[in-house]
């Protein structure tokens, strides 16, 4: 019988995208429960899980990229809640990246850097949101469900950045109407808008005309199709949820007036906000190289932003180089500087890497070494079809990656079989959704399985999962954040 799962609310705290709920929530949840944490649960919408209809589809009737884990909202969401009522624990049960996109596999290259500026139609739109609705129908049918982040960063126009202010102008006069026109000038025009930050500095903005109108170009289709799904969302669940809103799968950074200008077209529309995510550099499983200063600098100044909205910073991309070093050298303590640790930071993939490390650890010739050369080879075999037959998944970027793999073991500059291999670590995702002749998806099966019946593995998994939490958990002072909860929303 399902017992209590409480909702967090709008604290600092870590979200862990549990992929394979089957093998990670006991060692999640021991991190969480020996630290005092109240954490977040989830997978994304568009890319990692699907509902359930799709998951038991017959094979190839969807995109491999769609709900690619083999872990259905329903599963997920389930395993999730259950697991942190045994642990008599608080849990954000997310519904993350809830993504108005063309295609899952648009969405999936993304995450290897590769953007496509491609418009999406009136058609491809319609069915994004219509799907968007059935995912968020099957999450509440759960009875779990308190949060959502939603990404509409695909309806970004870019071109406008291109435009001259008088090529903006005209473009402007021609998308609104005068009183639209008039509304929007008003809200940020000839206003001043000053911040006083963690310690005291002083930040001050005013926007143009000419930076409203290209904002408002840039980003009206993506607030207002949010807000659409946002309006659904409210209109079907019976309790309060959690709200967010990612700006982070874009090229470029976020600037501080585009946050400014965004939150202040969200609230002018009545849409409520716990969480935003803004690009503030970061590359998704890639450690951050940057300049700290400036990357504490940057965030320092969206997170004054934010809150003066009511709204926490969400830190997307969190995963870094590998399972073990974090985003890199002194990035948690910039974070933590530029936020006074009031954030938000979530990390998905990087629990999958470290399955596989695990499992290549084995020595040569046992039976955890042989499935993870398994999915190994079952991997690089279908990402060259893919570069062969020009398909969803080809890009530049990926024949690189395919090709450096190639001549550094023939050069001997790298081993056979390495899990930190480009191309791997950031396509081997897909095995989990590799299915035979009777749709099994028997990779993802033989991991579970390993880890049910084999009890050195199932060890070692829980004890580095664990490990992996209790890191982030650290760097970022999450220990203890269960004291900020207040009013917790029982379900």
């Amino acid at each position: 019988m399902r017992k209590v799962t409480r909702y967090p609310g709008s604290i600092p705290h870590p979200y862990t995208g549990i992929r394979i709920p089957e093998i990670l929530l006991t060692g999640i949840l021991k991190s969480y429960k020996k630290h005092g944490v109240a954490g977040g649960f989830g997978l994304s919408f568009g890319r990692e899980t699907a509902p359930e209809k799709v998951i038991k589809a017959p094979r190839g009737e969807y995109e491999i990229t769609q709900g690619h884990t083999g872990t259905s909202i329903k599963k997920y969401l389930t395993m999730g809640s259950e697991a942190a009522s045994e642990a008599n624990a608080s849990a954000e049960m997310e519904a993350d990246h809830l993504i108005i996109v063309a295609s899952s596999a648009t969405a999936v290259k993304r995450i290897a850097g590769v953007y496509e500026e491609s418009k999406i139609s009136p058609e491809q739109l319609k069915k994004s949101i219509e799907y968007n609705k059935a995912e968020v129908d099957e999450a509440i049918s759960t009875g779990v469900i308190n949060a959502y982040t939603i990404d509409a960063s695909d309806l970004f126009d870019l071109s406008v950045e291109k435009l001259t202010d008088k090529e903006i102008e005209d473009k402007f006069k021609k998308a609104f109407s005068e009183n639209e026109r008039k509304e929007m000038l008003s809200r940020c025009l000839d206003r001043k808008f000053s911040f006083y930050g963690t310690h005291n500095q002083h930040y001050e903005y005013s926007l143009d005309k000419s930076q409203i109108m290209r904002f408002s170009l840039k980003y009206i289709d993506s607030i207002r199709v949010t807000k659409q799904i946002y309006d659904y969302i409210k209109s079907k669940m019976k309790r309060p949820f959690g709200f967010e809103i990612s700006l982070d799968e874009t090229f470029e950074k976020t600037g501080e007036e585009e946050l400014l200008f965004y939150l202040t077209e969200w609230k002018s529309i009545g849409g409520t906000l716990d969480f935003i995510a803004p690009n503030v550099g970061f590359k998704k499983r890639k450690d951050f190289r940057g300049n700290l200063d400036e990357l504490e600098e940057r965030v320092a100044k969206l997170a004054v932003i934010a809150r003066s909205y009511g709204v926490l910073l969400s830190i997307h991309s969190g995963s870094g180089s590998s399972p073990y070093g974090g985003k890199g050298r002194g990035i948690y303590k910039a974070l933590l500087k530029a936020t006074e640790g009031k954030i938000k930071y979530k990390i998905s993939g990087v629990y999958i890497e470290l399955i596989f490390e695990i499992l290549a650890s084995y020595p040569a010739g046992s039976a955890e070494r042989s499935l993870y050369e398994q999915i190994f080879d079952e991997t690089y075999a279908y990402l060259l079809e893919q570069m062969e037959k020009g398909g969803k998944l080809a890009s530049k970027l990926l024949r690189e990656q395919l090709s450096r793999y190639k001549r550094a073991v023939e050069k001997n500059t790298r081993k056979p079989y390495d899990p930190r291999a480009s191309f791997f670590r950031f396509n081997s995702y897909l095995a989990l959704n590799f299915r035979d002749s009777k749709g099994r998806r028997y990779l993802r099966d033989k991991i579970v399985e390993f880890y049910q019946t084999n009890e050195r593995f199932h060890e070692k998994v829980d004890r580095e999962v664990e490990k992996l939490t209790s890191r982030l958990i650290g760097g970022l002072n999450f220990a203890n954040n269960e004291r900020f909860i207040k009013n917790s929303q029982v379900i």
